[in-house]
C-alpha cells in the first residue's frame, strides 16, 4: 500500500461529499391501490376493495419505485441488522439506500436487487453467489461487503399479510447487499470536477488499485468493470487518501447472463463502460486478468491526460478503436516520465500477452518509480 497525501485533493473530496449528501428523499404519495382479487383500482388512501373485502395491494408498476423498498425495508427482517434511513439512488443492478448498522451504528449502503431484474429464483440466486464472492475479498483497498442474502416476506406497511409480487416467478424474496458506506466520490466524478491529477497522484491511486486487484485475482475473480466510477477516494482527517474499488465483477457476470439490460450501458451485446473495454473482450467477449490490466492503463491515461486514450464521436467507434488504433503519446506539456508512459502504453497494449502478466507485477514496476522519485 503506498500512502497517498494532497490535502488540496482530500479537502475537494470532502466539500464534493458535503454538495452530494441530500435530506432523506421526500417520495410522492401512493394515489393508487390494487384489488388482488377483482384487479378493481381504488384511490391511495383506501385499504379495503368495496366489493370483495380484500386487502388492497400495489399495483405491479408501482413496485421498482424506491419509496416502496425503503418503507418494505423498514419492515422487513433486515432491519434487526440495518436500518434504512434514506435512499441514495439507483445503480445498474441496484436500487441503493443509506442505512446504519444496528450492531455498530456506523453508516452502511444497502443495495437491494431492482425489479426488472428480480423475476426469478435464478438469477436472485445468482446475485447472492456473486455477491458472496466479493464479500470473500478481505483487503483494505476493497470496499467490504458485510452481508449478502434473500430478504424474505418483503412487504409494504399498509398491506396486512399480503405480499408484493415482485415477480412472475418469485412471490416475495429480494436479493440484496449491504457495504460499508464511505465518505468519499469516485474517481469519476473527481475527474470531472477537480480535472487531471498529475503523474505521481495518478500512480500513487493505481498502486492501491493494483493491490485491489492482486487480492481478487489470488481468488481467481476478475473485475471485468473497472472503471472511474468503480474507484472511491476517501480522505481523513489529515489529508491522507484512501482508495477503494467496488463492484467486483457483480453486474458484468450479471448481465452476461440476463435478457434484461439499460440501453445506457450495453451495446449490442457487449457490457460495460466502453473507454475501459479490452480489445479481447470486444471481439470474443473474453476476459482475463491482464483485461483489468488493460481497463487501469486507460483509468491512468485518463487521469493525466483528462481524456480516454481510445475516445471516439460515439460508444461504437470507441470500441473499433480499442480493437484497431493506437493510442496517441501523452503531451510533453505534461512532463510524464517516460518510464511511467511506457507503462501505460504496456498496460494498454491490444495484445493482453504484451501486457504486465500480473497485477502484482505491475504494482512493483510503479512501487519502484514511485521510490525512485519517478526516473525520467
Amino acid at each position: 500500500m503506498i500512502t497517498i497525501t494532497h490535502e488540496s485533493l482530500a479537502e475537494f473530496i470532502k466539500n464534493a461529499f458535503v454538495r452530494g449528501e441530500k435530506p432523506p428523499e421526500q417520495f410522492p404519495e401512493q394515489n393508487e391501490k390494487i384489488c388482488p382479487d377483482c384487479a378493481r383500482r381504488y384511490p391511495g388512501n383506501l385499504n379495503v376493495c368495496k366489493s370483495e373485502g380484500t386487502v388492497l395491494v400495489l399495483p405491479m408498476q408501482l413496485l421498482a419505485q424506491p419509496q416502496v423498498l425503503l418503507d418494505a425495508l423498514r419492515n422487513s427482517e433486515l432491519a434487526e441488522r440495518f436500518v434504512a434511513r434514506s435512499y441514495l439512488g439507483q445503480g445498474l443492478l441496484c436500487n441503493v439506500f443509506e442505512g446504519l448498522s444496528v450492531e455498530t451504528v456506523e453508516p452502511v449502503a444497502i443495495k437491494v436487487l431492482r425489479h426488472e431484474l428480480a423475476d426469478d429464483k435464478k438469477t436472485n440466486a445468482r446475485f447472492v453467489v456473486e455477491a458472496q464472492m466479493w464479500q470473500a475479498l478481505e483487503h483494505r483497498n476493497i470496499i467490504s461487503v458485510l452481508e449478502t442474502g434473500l430478504i424474505p416476506e418483503l412487504v409494504a406497511s399498509g398491506v396486512s399479510e399480503w405480499f408484493i409480487p415482485w415477480g412472475k416467478n418469485l412471490v416475495h424474496d429480494r436479493p440484496y447487499i449491504v457495504t460499508e458506506h464511505l465518505k468519499g466520490i469516485n474517481l469519476k466524478t473527481v475527474l470531472q470536477g477537480y480535472g487531471s491529477l498529475g503523474p505521481e497522484l495518478t500512480m500513487r491511486i493505481a498502486v492501491n488499485v493494483l493491490d485491489a486487484l492482486h487480492c481478487a485475482h489470488k481468488h481467481e475473480i476478475i473485475h471485468r468493470d473497472l472503471k472511474p466510477s468503480n474507484i472511491f477516494l476517501v480522505p481523513d482527517e489529515e489529508g491522507r487518501i484512501d482508495v477503494k474499488v467496488s463492484d467486483f465483477g457483480l453486474a458484468a457476470r450479471m448481465f452476461r447472463e440476463t435478457e434484461w439490460t439499460p440501453q445506457t450501458t450495453k451495446t449490442g451485446s457487449v457490457y460495460g463502460d466502453p473507454s475501459y473495454l479490452s480489445p479481447e473482450y470486444l471481439i470474443e467477449q473474453k476476459t482475463s486478468a491482464r483485461s483489468d490490466i488493460y481497463a487501469l492503463g486507460c483509468i491512468m491515461y485518463e487521469c493525466i491526460s483528462g481524456k480516454s486514450p481510445f475516445a471516439g464521436q460515439h460508444e461504437f467507434h470507441t470500441m473499433i478503436r480499442h480493437v484497431k488504433d493506437k493510442p496517441t503519446a501523452l503531451p510533453k506539456h505534461l512532463k510524464v516520465p517516460d518510464k511511467m508512459e511506457k507503462a501505460i502504453f504496456r498496460a494498454i497494449d491490444r495484445d493482453p500477452s504484451k501486457r504486465f502478466d500480473s497485477a502484482e507485477h505491475m504494482h512493483e514496476h510503479l512501487g519502484s518509480l514511485l521510490t525512485g522519485v519517478i526516473a525520467r
